[in-house]
Formats: C-alpha cells, structure tokens, sequence
C-alpha cells in the first residue's frame, strides 16, 4: 500500500504542522507529550518519524501489553537504546488508570496520540503531559505529498485533478494517498473521467434498504453484502441495527440471540478502535449483518425505521457543548480554572448572579468578551 510505501522516515517530510514538528524535534522529553488532532493528520506518522529520526527504538503500549507498561516504560531496550514508548489512541485503551500510572514514572520519551482530546477517560493523564495540537492539513499540503507521489510513480495527472482528490480526502492524509492508489491502479494516466471510481464510492446507498435486508430477508450473503456501499461509519451501521432490532424481532430468544451477535460485533468494532487494525472489520460486519438475518427467526413486524436516538442526542447537545466550551476558554483563565470547571459551576453562577441582578449583563460580556451567542446562552 501507497501508505506504507510512502510513510515520511523524517520528522521535516510531515506535511501539515510544521510548528508542531519542530517544537517536538527540540524538546527535552521531561515530561510526556499528548498528541492530539483530527484523524489522517499525520500524528502517528509523526512520532515514528520521530523516533527514526532520534534512534529511539519505538513501542507501542496497548491492551496486549499493558500490565508490563512500567517495565516497558522505565527500562532501556535490548541494545541499550532510548524507547519512545507510543500510545496510539490511548482514549480507547481499557484500563485508563493504568496508562497515568505508567506516565507518573516512564524514563523514556513517551507520547499519548487521540483523536479526542476532548475525552473524559483523559482527564487524569491531560495534566502529566505537554500538549501538542496537530491540525487538518490544508488541501495545498495534501496536494504537494499526492503530486510527490505520483512523480515517484511515474502516473501523469495534472494539478487540477490532483488538487481535487486532495480536497475531497477533507485534511486526511491517508484517505487521499488511498484514493490516489486506486485511480492509478492498471494506469499510468489519470484523466478527468476517472474521478467518477470515486464519486461512486462516495455515492449514498440507502441505509433503510440495508437494513429492509438485514431484517426482513433470509439471504445472509445478500445481507452481508447489503452495507458494502453505505456511505456510513461501521460504528453508525452498529447503531442503526442496535435502534430498529426491538421493533422488527419479536421473539424473545431470537432477540436474545440478534443481540448476542450485536454485542459481539461491538467488541471486534471496540478493538478495531483501540488497535487501529481495520482487518476486524470482515467480523464485525459479518456478525451485525448476516448474524442478525439467521438469528431473527420467523417472528417478525413491519415497523417505520427509527434514527439512533444516540446520534440525535449528540446533534442536539452539539451546539451547547461548542458554546460552553468557548465560554470556558474566555472566563476560564481569568478565574485560573478549565473549561469544564467553568461549564459546571461559573456558568450556572453567573446566569444565577444576572437573573438576580446582582452582575450587570453588559458589564460581564464586555468583561469577558462574549460574543452575542454565548451571552444568550449565558442569560
């Protein structure tokens, strides 16, 4: 794969940060480094480049490996070397509390790489490390590393098209390297047509058709296959099935059992998460689909389709969320506590203070700067 093929050995050839770059290429390494930014940003490229580029021998610390952290961490390796001890998504690593312990006595350059910083499961291991934000490269970045690419590979494509694929791949690295492996594949010219290999990748398949087959069909191939051109994460496929099951299957043992394949499927998509190995997707989807379609029996109802009310829930508590975090990082500095400190416990004071009119509504949002929307979610 291209992306492996063409994976940077030295921190400067990592598009996108270079801030970021070489503000870690000159640090001390006292203390342990978060790592944090969008997915395809190029963080885990990023730290092993690193690591390349110092002599550091990397390793990983995962759920495999975690209960010898401290060993790993605190020990040199086999021929003497530094470690840069690595862990990749460490907001999905099961046992959290081991991973602060483990940063409270590492020797060694240690870096914690999230895509959710945000993450409550993080709060603890937040305040042991120095925090570095990678940001969504520009489609100009993206563009200079598929052009890179494609001169190595003798594949002529000119700049417009190139700079079309870098802007579809939205700021992830990977997704456009991947994207311009497949245009090229049995080519040695890329020409505007052949966008469209893409533009039908991209095509939304309907996810209630899936679903019609998952449920109401006895074909368990046809339903494996049914969420092959979804134009939807595995995780939301999950979540859609996990929503509608109740309403289609009506047996009690034959809901026990859909679920059971459910759960499973829950698992293998938890450690495709934590692991980043995207091969467990082939048990995943197997088991949310065909496993459903054998499992339901001959029990079933016709129902209208409900939209996860998880995803509802989390669009509806969006713009609240965005809110108070900006509130929080105008107030917050001024009364030396976190954004979340001041969603908890300042806005609700000061909403209290302001109906009361013991505080002046004005004076606070030019005391702090508060836009027109953060100071009607104030009031």
């Amino acid at each position: 794969m291209w992306t492996e093929k063409y994976k940077p050995l030295r921190a400067e050839d990592v598009l996108g940060n270079p801030k970021v770059t070489e503000d870690l290429k000159k640090y001390n390494w006292k203390t342990p480094v978060i790592l944090y930014g969008p997915p395809g940003c190029g963080k885990s490229v990023l730290a092993k480049a690193l690591a390349n580029e110092s002599g550091y021998d990397i390793v990983e610390i995962n759920d495999d490996n975690i209960k010898n952290g401290k060993t790993i961490a605190e020990s040199s390796s086999l021929f003497g070397n530094r470690k840069l001890v690595v862990f990749d998504n460490a907001d999905n690593i099961d046992d959290i509390g081991e991973v602060s312990d483990i940063l409270k006595v590492t020797k060694n350059p240690t870096i914690l790489i999230t895509s959710d910083f945000e993450s409550k499961r993080l709060a603890t291991a937040k305040k042991l490390c120095e925090k570095f934000q990678m940001r969504r490269p520009s489609p100009i970045s993206v563009a200079k590393l598929l052009e890179g690419i494609a001169s190595k590979e003798g594949i002529e494509i000119d700049k417009e098209l190139i700079k079309e694929v870098a802007e579809k791949s939205d700021g992830d690295f990977r997704a456009a390297v991947n994207d311009l492996e497949t245009l090229a594949s049995g080519r040695k010219k890329i020409i505007k047509e052949d966008l469209s290999v893409l533009e039908g990748r991209d095509r939304v398949s309907d996810i209630y058709k899936a679903l019609s087959t998952i449920f109401l069909k006895k074909d368990i191939q046809e339903s494996q296959r049914s969420t092959y051109d979804l134009d939807e994460q595995p995780q939301n496929v999950l979540l859609w099935i996990d929503e509608n099951l109740p309403s289609f299957v009506k047996g009690p043992q034959d809901i026990s059992r859909c679920f059971d394949y459910l759960s499973r499927s829950d698992i293998f998509m938890g450690r495709i998460m934590s692991r980043q190995y995207w091969g467990y997707l082939r048990y995943a989807g197997t088991l949310m689909t065909s496993g459903i379609t054998a499992s339901k029996g001959d029990k079933i109802s016709f129902a209208r389709f409900q939209f996860p009310f998880y995803i509802i829930r989390m669009g509806q508590t969006k713009k609240e969320r965005n809110l108070k975090k900006s509130i929080g990082k105008k107030i917050g500095p001024r009364l030396h506590c976190s954004s979340k400190d001041v969603a908890r416990s300042y806005i609700p004071l000061y909403r209290t203070l302001i109906q009361a009119k013991k505080l002046d509504a004005k004076t606070v949002g030019e005391e702090f700067k508060l836009e027109k929307e953060e100071m009607e979610y104030l009031l």
